[in-house]
């Protein structure tokens, strides 16, 4: 159904306040359309009855139920509602009709649809504002009796179905379909410089839109199952900049963000196989003459734009991107599709379970099964269908000889730039080009040769600049820059300065610009420095080492006197006094949301009785109940489900990730694809980053104060943020991370692949949920430690969070306290026991020996530097304190003395570093 009035109508089928006055909603339905000029909306019935079988799970014929309540789709949690005045909510939303009516005036039936799909639920939650109401309106159940899915899904899949009834009887023409663009991970990962990282992922996220646009143009938005498109920044770009809608509360400054995941699953209102290889091939095309637009308008910024490099460039990017895409139809010639049609993906049991579910909701249910009852069944036909597709991948090489890529190391130099000696480039690439007196440094190191797909890679910006309407976000990607690693290493020490020594921080900054002219390396600080630092001289000069004349003159080529080396010297020396020294260590952080693919099968679901209001399920026949759990165990997976996982993930990267990393602590976010982050962390901040990013994934957070915290005691998924509850992934989803912590010296291309590593290491425990961590001493030594997230306290059945007891320890072991104790008690520890590890590293001693001999460590490691004597009692508690906190520590290492007491070490190094 691609008649954007039928599809129109069906939108506006249900009054966005169903719920709220279930008896009268039909009436209130056909009220609000007609404010808008659309009429018949309670005539188009195929579309609604076949998502509501998709939908809710079932029921027995004659159950009512009040709105109450509202469920998490994902997880055991809920949201009681009471004290709702209901005449106030329909004035409300009868009123942005009227005004929604006069603003799209004129508009065509897309526009109109457009712009109700996207501005609807902005505008009432606008004219809500301060209403108790306010913060349920993204989450208004479309069936009081089953509220775990919304009203806006409901409208949203209704929209996309091809349905009607002829006849009484219900007729549907759709299919499922999945497209996918890679390779993935060993695009992204292969970088040298931050922004290869960002652009990695953007330009993926980007060229899944475009393949996209195919979909949008002939069928809508709500034709994409997954990812929902509402609020996505990419989305909002298209609907202003190709659509002219104006976009309510646009999320476009948030476009920098690469929401938009490698694949996407459609609901197409085709089932003939011609037509949807038509599709395909047309969302294939638009993104490989996207990418050939891509190259031709850098190619032009940089005075570059001849046929032979643009024959060079599309020789090394034939094989990417690789693409694939799968389709289920609905219908088996003149009929519907069955269970049994589906016998090659599945066993016979799988397929008998699915046709006994048949036969009871047949015999049992409200309402007779249809087509929509088996969406779980053919979207996992749909992937195990594209499982199959990749098997059968093709290989087109690209033969190539000569030197190769400085960044991917795959395909040959095509340009490059270099100032000593340009013949290591071009007496094996007699074809490279010379891009060093014609590109920005900023666009490569020195000595640096990048290939075709990885020049655009690491260009791409100079595209989206012009991309992006100038007023809006274009200044966004015109103004892109990364911190180095060593700007986000001294990002503590700079802030501490503008607070304690400003007067000297300025002055030492004046100097460097002063004596090093146009060649002072001048950056942006970190985010959250912006406002009190709109640039600033880069963090390498902000390390001693670096201030030497030879060094300068390597890194600047700037001739300073022995004379002026000596004033920054000692000017840098007054700062430091003052400040103390910057700790040349930073963290790179990778987390990755854990069994993506098993959330959207389905797999990971809740029980099925969690789908229904608290007082319906009570009051359901007690053998009802058991016959269903007995066909069915979990919630049955629904396109609400796979809107609800992309809802989460979306509101996870945009109103959680970049407020932790950026907002609220000395970091820089690199991408926030959904289920996955990557960020730099000062080392002041990185245990609290971790903590926020991983509860913050399963919506165990609250916002107090404007400030994100951590709340073990938040089990709904829901967290309420600016007055609305946003829905997050819930308390069942899981998160594992990497974190690298490394001189700020280090190649970045050796931390990027050490972070993957810990980001698999932390995946391979057994129960996921993890984190790893790596200290990259720069001396060589290195420390690894990996932990779940959380543990059980055998003594009181308490959750504790790791990351709390690690802060605990680690600020028991500084110094700078009054009371403290001696990181020199970690070395004597691992000495004490040596000789008592097995070969997996496990302690064998007993649990009493360890234990008391921990104590007395603790106790001769113990310090106090207050004037007057120490407090017995104080001593005593604060050695109990840290005892305690270490064992369970010991205990949840599995009694692994290695990975305990590398722990240890780098809780303490995080205190000043080395």
């Amino acid at each position: 159904m691609s008649n954007f009035a039928e599809k129109l109508k069906v939108f506006l089928h249900d009054p966005v306040d169903k719920c709220f006055g279930i008896q009268t909603h039909i009436a209130r339905a056909k009220d609000y359309a007609e404010k808008i000029g659309v009429s018949d909306v309670d005539k188009v019935r195929g579309p609604d009855i076949i998502a509501s079988c998709m939908e809710r799970s079932l029921l027995p014929r004659g159950i009512t139920q009040d709105f109450n309540q509202i469920r998490h789709p994902l997880s055991e949690g809920k949201i009681d509602v009471s004290g709702i005045d209901l005449s106030e909510v329909f004035s409300v939303v009868g009123e942005v009709f009227e005004e929604i009516g006069k603003e799209i005036s004129g508009y065509d039936d897309e526009r109109k649809f457009l712009y109700i799909w996207r501005n609807l639920l902005e505008k009432l939650i606008e004219r809500s504002s301060g209403k108790p109401w306010c913060g349920y309106i993204p989450l208004l159940p479309a069936d009081t009796r089953v509220p775990d899915h919304s009203i806006w899904e409901h409208l949203k899949v209704s929209s996309a179905v091809n349905a009607y009834l002829y006849d009484s009887e219900l007729m549907q023409n759709n299919s499922l379909f999945l497209f996918t663009i890679g390779p993935v991970q060993s695009f992204i990962s292969q970088a040298r410089k931050t922004q290869d990282f960002f652009m990695g992922s953007f330009i993926l996220s980007y060229l899944t839109f475009i393949g996209m646009k195919e979909i949008l143009n002939r069928y809508g938005p709500t034709s994409i199952i997954y990812p929902d498109l509402f609020r996505q920044p990419l989305m909002d770009w298209f609907l202003e900049r190709e659509k002219k809608i104006d976009v309510q509360n646009s999320n476009l400054r948030f476009v920098d963000i690469p929401t938009i995941p490698n694949r996407f699953v459609a609901l197409i209102p085709e089932s003939d196989r011609e037509k949807i290889k038509e599709l395909a091939e047309g969302a294939k095309r638009n993104i490989f003459e996207e990418l050939a637009c891509i190259r031709d308008r850098i190619l032009q910024k940089l005075d570059l734009n001849e046929q032979r490099i643009k024959e060079a460039i599309e020789k090394q990017l034939i094989d990417f991107p690789q693409i694939y895409w799968v389709a289920i139809s609905w219908r088996k010639g003149e009929a519907n599709i069955g269970v049994d049609d589906l016998k090659d993906y599945f066993y016979g049991d799988e397929l008998a379970k699915w046709n006994n579910f048949w036969s009871f909701a047949k015999d049992k249910g409200e309402h007779p099964p249809n087509i929509g009852l088996l969406y779980q069944l053919l979207y996992t036909a749909l992937e195990k269908s594209m499982g199959a597709r990749k098997n059968l991948r093709g290989f087109r090489q690209f033969e190539e000889t000569g030197r190769k890529c400085s960044v991917c190391g795959e395909r040959n130099v095509l340009f490059f730039w270099e100032t000593k000696n340009k013949k290591k480039f071009t007496r094996y690439n007699p074809e490279a080009i010379d891009l060093t007196d014609k590109v920005n440094h900023k666009y490569f190191s020195d000595g640096e040769g990048l290939c075709g797909l990885c020049f655009i890679k690491r260009t791409f910006e100079l595209y989206l600049e012009e991309l992006y309407p100038e007023e809006k976000v274009g200044k966004r990607f015109k103004a892109l820059t990364f911190p180095s690693t060593a700007e986000v290493a001294v990002a503590d020490f700079k802030e501490r300065a503008l607070k304690e020594a400003k007067e000297k921080f300025e002055e030492y900054e004046k100097l460097l610009r002063d004596l090093l002219g146009n060649e002072c390396p001048i950056v942006s600080p970190v985010p959250k420095l912006k406002d009190s630092l709109q640039d600033t001289v880069e963090g390498e000069l902000f390390f001693e080492e670096n201030l030497d004349k030879g060094a300068i003159k390597e890194e600047l080529d700037v001739d300073l006197t022995d004379e002026q080396i000596r004033q920054i010297k000692e000017c840098f020396k007054e700062l430091t006094e003052k400040v103390g020294k910057p700790n040349p260590y930073y963290a790179l952080i990778y987390l990755d949301g854990d069994n993506m693919g098993k959330w959207l099968s389905g797999e990971l679901l809740p029980e099925i009785e969690n789908a229904y209001n608290s007082e319906v399920w009570g009051a359901l026949p007690e053998d009802f109940k058991e016959q269903l759990k007995g066909k069915s165990s979990r919630k049955l997976l629904t396109p609400a489900i796979h809107a609800s996982i992309s809802n989460a993930l979306r509101n996870y990267s945009i109103e959680f990730v970049r407020k932790i990393v950026e907002e609220e602590h000395l970091g820089k976010l690199i991408y926030a694809g959904g289920d996955d982050v990557l960020a730099f962390v000062n080392l002041r901040d990185l245990l609290d980053v971790m903590e926020k990013l991983r509860f913050a994934f399963s919506g165990e957070v609250r916002v107090e104060n404007g400030q994100i915290k951590v709340s073990g005691e938040n089990q709904t998924g829901f967290v309420g943020k600016d007055d609305v509850y946003y829905l997050t992934m819930g308390k069942n989803a899981t998160a594992s991370m990497g974190v690298v912590i490394a001189h700020y010296k280090e190649p970045l291309k050796v931390v990027i692949g050490r972070v993957f590593e810990m980001k698999r290491k932390a995946k391979n425990n057994p129960d996921k949920d993890s984190f790893s961590i790596l200290l990259m001493k720069k001396s060589g030594e290195e420390r690894i430690a990996m932990y779940s997230w959380r543990y059980k306290c055998s003594s009181t059945n308490d959750i504790l969070q790791t990351i709390d007891v690690i802060k605990r320890a680690k600020n028991a072991m500084n110094d700078e306290n009054e009371r403290y104790v001696s990181h020199r008690f970690i070395q004597k520890l691992k000495g004490e026991f040596v000789r008592l590890k097995n070969k997996k590293g496990r302690l064998v001693s007993s649990e009493g020996v360890f234990n008391d001999e921990l104590r007395r460590l603790i106790s001769r490691a113990y310090n106090y530097k207050g004037s007057g004597r120490d407090d017995k009692d104080k001593k005593k508690k604060f050695i109990e304190d840290f005892y305690t906190d270490i064992q369970r520590l010991f205990l949840k290492s599995g009694r692994d003395l290695d990975n305990f007491t590398n722990l240890l070490e780098i809780a303490s190094f995080l205190n000043k570093g080395e």
